[in-house]
């Protein structure tokens, strides 16, 4: 399977100097996500132990705990979610221009640090979902990020995208500054699944899960469709508040 880096390779190329463009001083080129060999050395991976449910890291050894209490006290209508790689360093600063700079020479780098997520999910999923955005703010934004990296996971793990079963029909303004009540509360009936659902276990991809509100609402609107499993994976973890 072709990997999406050698069809963007020659554009990038094109467009960006072959230089790093988080430290502005070492070569690097589109292989390489435009990042460095030191910047790119700067992240965090995600690695047990975390939650068996919402994947949080958990500090230390996690003794014989296996949820996190983020997770006994939440309703989650996901089965379990994973992340890459915390949301620090290198890793929030790509995301944040990704999104907000239209840094788009990124994208080939952050999916080349979601190509760990087989291991993760490959055996339960039948299907990619990204975490869809408002028509507006997507309109506002040029893109969605969330749908660019589900592309990438769905080629590497050789199965379909389906870009139209999930939409978002609440606008909420973003959840950054909010606690994991009101992100809870913001996110409550703001998705609707379509009616003509062909699988039954769903990988969820977004690019950062905080809180976990908006995957649970994403993955509620699916079950209520008909969804029996569904997985959520992103690219970064923010700490909840």
């Amino acid at each position: 399977m072709k990997s999406p880096l050698n069809l963007t390779e020659p554009l990038k190329g094109l467009a960006f100097p072959e230089v790093c463009q988080v430290c502005g001083e070492t070569w690097a080129g589109a292989v390489d996500g435009f990042a460095c060999r030191t910047c790119r050395s700067n992240i965090f991976k995600s690695t047990p132990p975390w939650c068996e449910q919402c994947g949080l890291p958990f500090e230390g050894a996690a003794g014989d705990a296996v949820t996190c209490k983020n997770c006994h006290e939440a309703d989650w209508q996901f089965e379990s979610a994973r992340s890459m790689m915390s949301a620090r360093g290198l890793v929030r600063e790509v995301i944040h221009r990704y999104k907000y700079n239209r840094h788009e020479f990124f994208e080939p780098l952050m999916i080349q640090w979601l190509f760990g997520c087989g291991r993760l999910f490959l055996e339960n999923s039948q299907c990619v979902v990204p975490v869809p955005l408002h028509p507006l703010k997507e309109r506002d934004r040029g893109f969605n990020q969330a749908e660019r990296l589900a592309k990438g996971v769905a080629e590497h793990l050789n199965l379909p995208m389906e870009s139209r079963w999930l939409r978002r029909v609440k606008f909420t303004e973003t959840q950054t500054n909010l606690s994991r009540k009101e992100r809870m509360s913001n996110m409550r009936n703001a998705f609707e699944a379509s009616e003509r659902m062909t699988f039954s276990r769903v990988l969820l991809v977004d690019d950062v899960m905080t809180t976990g509100a908006t995957a649970s609402a994403c993955a509620a609107a699916l079950r209520r469709a008909g969804v029996q499993t569904v997985n959520v994976l992103t690219l970064a973890r923010g700490m909840p508040v």
